[in-house]
């Protein structure tokens, strides 16, 4: 699939993704603005309507570790070698466990871009031995790491994981004036509305929400947006979502996720891990009060005068927090406007976009 166009540099990029979910909701705004770099996709599942002038390559990668992972690596290499590329640059774990080296054995400059390292403080020990593990070798073949929220700018030197000159801050936005503009909700109810936006996986949180749900039945309308996940081990099975369902209305995968945040009083954000998510900045935009497990990225984003912010794994007090929201609308609505003028000070995509552009001028001149 080769949607051809006149780019006004020589400069040839890849970005390597596991889904093309990824490539939709993330990469699609910064392949189009980053125009004068001729782009092409490499994805593990098929990419519809990619952005004019986008090439995409399908080359399988499962996100859990497989034998097949060895072929999908030879596949990404001998691509890499043939269109030899400037530059390549992963995202997600598999992606860049497999595209990384893969790309620095072509020949080609190796980005690595963090949503969220592996290794963090809030982890159990063991897993933060694998994460280590795995975090150390996507930093030892790219040239440079790019994060997403300070704590990992800060935490990944400390650790021995990545040396800091390798390392640059890129945050995360959502595009202000579509998540600003005034849509018409996708439903109305005589209840409150709490929602929740995220794949349907465990490390999202979706349990916990469940057990919100249920804890707060009959005193708002619980609403899930996303996806079912067929190939996590942590994914809810149908059992799963058939018991949660006289709980939570599960409306899975929209393209338009504003019509719900327009109709909802809260947003729930109950994830166990992030980098520096975007469902809390487009509540912001949205002028919807947001609580949320108080982890790494989620606390860049969320504050005190902007949302609630609970221990990770404390349902009992997620439940307090929303149940306090749901009966003071005045607060809900404060908490709404404040988190909207800061989303619109610091979580723009168009400063990503700024700041992607002064890396890859950088790499232009090693």
């Amino acid at each position: 699939m080769v949607r051809h166009r006149q780019a006004s540099s020589n400069r040839r990029g890849c970005r390597v993704v596991t889904t093309s979910m990824t490539a939709r909701l993330l990469l699609r705004n910064q392949l189009k603005a980053l125009d004068d770099i001729s782009w092409s996709v490499v994805t593990g599942d098929e990419f519809e309507d990619p952005p004019d002038g986008v090439d995409v390559e399908l080359v399988p990668i499962r996100r859990e570790f497989a034998l097949s992972d060895w072929l999908a690596f030879m596949r990404l290499w001998r691509l890499f070698r043939r269109r030899r590329f400037d530059f390549v640059q992963t995202h997600t774990p598999k992606a860049s466990f497999l595209g990384l080296p893969a790309a620095r054995l072509s020949g080609s400059q190796a980005i690595y871009t963090i949503h969220g390292a592996l290794y963090f403080r809030d982890n159990s020990r063991v897993a933060n031995i694998l994460g280590w593990g795995f975090e150390r070798w996507c930093c030892a073949w790219a040239h440079r790491v790019l994060v997403q929220c300070r704590e990992d700018e800060e935490v990944l030197p400390q650790a021995r994981i990545c040396r800091s000159t390798k390392l640059r801050y890129i945050g995360n936005g959502v595009v202000l004036d579509r998540f600003l503009e005034p849509v018409p909700p996708v439903r109305r109810s005589n209840k409150p509305i709490v929602l929740m936006i995220s794949r349907l996986v465990k490390e999202k949180g979706c349990t916990d929400f469940v057990e919100l749900a249920r804890a707060l039945h009959g005193k708002a309308d619980f609403v899930h947006v996303g996806p079912i996940e067929t190939d996590q081990r942590d994914a809810l099975s149908e059992a799963d979502l058939s018991a949660a369902s006289a709980f939570v209305s599960f409306v899975g995968p929209v393209s338009d996720v504003r019509p719900y945040l327009a109709a909802c009083d809260v947003v729930v954000l109950p994830s166990y891990r992030e980098g520096l998510p975007r469902v809390p900045m487009e509540a912001a935009a949205a002028g919807r009060a947001v609580v949320a497990y108080d982890v790494r990225g989620v606390r860049e984003v969320v504050n005190e005068s902007t949302g609630t912010l609970v221990a990770r794994g404390d349902v009992k007090a997620m439940v307090s927090s929303v149940q306090e929201l749901l009966v003071d609308p005045d607060r809900c609505a404060a908490l709404g406007r404040a988190a909207r003028e800061r989303v619109v000070e610091f979580f723009s995509e168009s400063r990503v976009i700024d700041r992607l552009r002064e890396i890859y001028a950088e790499l232009d001149h090693r």
